[in-house]
């Protein structure tokens, strides 16, 4: 009989801390509420590293400690008790005590019983068996790593939330109040904007989805649940071609990586490729002036005529392209180089929802350079100079007009410009 801690993910940063209580024979585990930093944690003692000074720790050892005499003395009424806790009464006061659903089993010497699963254990299933393809897409391919990413950076939400809470979340009680009380975290705790919410959620529907795929929960779980996964059109800059060719005419650079990035972005910016493409461009992709390749996001081939910008880029590195970094290193360094053109110090003003409030954040139009602005940029130029759309929808992979109208980042000034030109042709 007795009280000992353990870690839940003992190689992850953060943890949340478990309880082991034994007792004639079984083990009970139960979660505590509380989590810490893994560094902070003493293997040999399997206990909270005392740290002077340090209040965060000291008030978890305070109350584990506190939580332990508790629990023993749970431990005497169930041994010495008059009348006597049975088995039973003794896990549901242990519940009690704890504020815990469920404890995640118990183990006796004759049997072993599984209880309720949790929603972060059955997330980790999620994702495990999106890895190993044992969980396909609805098109029947392997799930892209991109989607793989999403999905840990949700289970990453679902952890702190619950940490926050103090609890830990049942998949098969999960319920409306969990959802919106989730919504509300991300909103206003982590403060998304709408659309970073948006896919936080979806995933969120995925995996209980994939829960009532398993049996895991009713069908009818699906239909008396609600997940917010509205999205908003927001304000992005794309490059104007001249903007591109002055962007492309900067020669000193303290940092040949930086000319690097700035090369492999303008040619995204006159091929419309996604980033994960621009970046990985195969040299064998490039046959009879163009370019054939197979999207890495959809899986879809397309073939790209070779513009002469991109024609003098390929050469300048003998058709094979330098490697660049990853994608929020790449951002970091399209900035820096954007701030160098005169032209991209015009203010900005870009209206996007924030803890459920329409603002406005304004900087300089060089601040909002990312990857995606050379995507961008490609189809919006392309859609001034008259080009039909379904040819740029063919060159960028567009499978829909609506999602290739969201690219189109045109002002109105620029449309009234347009229909101006129209009319003097005409005339």
């Amino acid at each position: 009989m007795g009280v000992s801690f353990s870690l839940a993910r003992p190689k992850a940063q953060t943890s949340s801390i478990r309880i082991k209580v034994s007792v004639s024979g079984a083990s009970i585990f139960l979660y505590t509420g509380r989590s810490i930093q893994t560094a902070d944690w003493d293997k040999k003692k399997c206990f909270v590293r005392s740290y002077a000074g340090r209040a965060t720790t000291t008030r978890i050892i305070k109350y584990l400690k506190e939580l332990e005499l508790q629990i023993l003395d749970l431990l005497d009424l169930y041994m010495n008790g008059k009348p006597r806790l049975t088995f039973l009464e003794l896990q549901e006061r242990l519940n009690e005590l704890l504020d815990n659903p469920q404890s995640t089993f118990s183990k006796t010497k004759n049997r072993s019983t599984i209880t309720k699963e949790t929603l972060e254990a059955f997330t980790e299933l999620f994702i495990k068996d999106c890895q190993s393809g044992v969980r396909l897409s609805p098109k029947r391919q392997r799930i892209k790593p991109k989607s793989l990413h999403t999905y840990n950076t949700t289970m990453v939400y679902l952890k702190r939330f619950q940490e926050q809470m103090g609890q830990v979340l049942e998949l098969s009680e999960f319920n409306q109040k969990n959802i919106d009380q989730f919504s509300d975290y991300l909103i206003i705790d982590c403060d998304l904007a709408m659309n970073t919410h948006a896919k936080v959620m979806m995933d969120l529907l995925q995996i209980i989805k994939y829960a009532v795929q398993l049996k895991k929960l009713p069908p009818s779980r699906l239909v008396e649940l609600k997940f917010d996964t509205r999205r908003e059109e927001t304000d992005s800059i794309y490059l104007t071609e001249a903007e591109i060719e002055q962007l492309l005419s900067i020669r000193d650079f303290t940092d040949p990586v930086h000319e690097h990035v700035r090369d492999v972005f303008v040619l995204g910016c006159f091929t419309g490729m996604r980033f994960s493409d621009y970046t990985t461009l195969d040299p064998a992709a490039i046959r009879n002036n163009r370019l054939e390749f197979v999207q890495k996001k959809t899986g879809a081939k397309v073939t790209i005529p070779i513009h002469p910008m991109v024609r003098q880029i390929l050469e300048k590195y003998k058709y094979v392209l330098p490697e660049v970094p990853p994608n929020n290193e790449f951002n970091r360094i399209i900035k820096l180089v954007g701030e160098q053109l005169p032209a991209l110090h015009v203010s900005f003003v870009k209206q996007i929802t924030y803890q459920r409030e329409r603002k406005q954040v304004q900087k300089m139009k060089y601040e909002f350079l990312q990857t995606h602005t050379a995507r961008r940029s490609f189809c919006s130029n392309e859609y001034l100079r008259g080009t039909d759309p379904m040819v740029i929808m063919a060159i960028s992979g567009h499978k829909s007009h609506k999602s290739f109208m969201r690219y189109i980042k045109v002002s109105g000034e620029q449309f009234a410009d347009k229909l101006e030109q129209i009319w003097a042709e005409r005339g």
